[in-house]
C-alpha cells in the first residue's frame, strides 16, 4: 500500500510553545501521495509538530509570532529554506560527499 507521505528528512526545531521544550517543529522533506496510488508522489515539504516525543499527523503546526527573541516563524522558515535549497542543488546536479581527511 502506498502511503500518503514518506519522510526523507526531517530538521527538528523546538518551538516556542512551553518553557519544558516538549513541544517541536519537524520540518520535513520528502514525498506526499493523495491518491495513494504508484507513481503519483510529489516532493514537498511540510511541516508537523510533536508533544511529548509523539509527531501529531492532525492538528496543523502553530508558528507563533508573539514570544520573546527568535520567533517560531523564523526558525521554521530557516529551516524549510535549507530544505528547498538542499533538494533543489541535489535534483539539479550531481553531488558527492567527501571523507575528511585523517591526519
Amino acid at each position: 500500500m502506498t502511503k500518503v507521505h514518506e519522510i526523507k528528512e526531517e530538521v527538528i526545531v523546538p518551538a516556542n510553545h512551553r518553557q519544558d521544550e516538549t513541544v517541536h517543529y519537524h520540518v520535513c522533506y520528502g514525498t506526499v501521495n493523495w491518491e495513494k496510488t504508484e507513481g503519483a508522489e510529489r516532493k514537498a515539504i511540510y511541516v508537523l509538530m510533536s508533544y511529548h516525543g509523539v509527531k501529531n499527523y492532525r492538528v496543523p503546526a502553530h508558528l507563533t509570532l508573539d514570544s520573546e527573541g527568535e520567533k517560531d516563524f523564523d526558525k521554521v522558515m530557516e529551516a524549510m529554506r535549507y530544505l528547498r535549497e538542499k533538494y533543489k542543488v541535489l535534483d539539479k546536479y550531481e553531488v558527492h560527499q567527501l571523507e575528511k581527511a585523517v591526519h
